[in-house]
């Protein structure tokens, strides 16, 4: 009777031990399956920040180009020279009629 407790009571040890063992890998593999998607989130994240930046870049420079190109479209030289594309001519005299209380309206003569 006591050999069969002691072989019992010895089964049921190395049933235990055996579940944590099995357990503790089974965690650790979790875990670092865990770790691993982790890493790669990170990863992924890091690409697409660095693709935004690289867009930001672009649109300062594109926006910079575009500012300059305002800047020359405004010159009083295109200004000119657009004017005399369209033969616009100076109004030299300019009469103005009151039409109401608070209206006004220009004539060219």
């Amino acid at each position: 009777m006591k050999i069969e407790r002691k072989i019992t009571n010895l089964n049921i040890a190395t049933l235990d031990a055996n579940w944590v063992k099995y357990s503790l890998l089974c965690i650790t593999i979790a875990f670092a399956f865990l770790y691993i998607w982790q890493v790669n989130v990170s990863a992924t994240h890091g690409y697409a920040m660095r693709d935004l930046e690289n867009d930001i870049t672009d649109v300062r420079h594109q926006n910079e180009r575009l500012q300059f190109e305002v800047s020359r479209l405004q010159s009083v030289d295109s200004v000119t020279n657009r004017v005399q594309m369209l033969g616009l001519t100076k109004i030299n005299n300019v009469n103005y009629v009151t039409v109401g209380a608070d209206s006004s309206v220009a004539l060219g003569r």
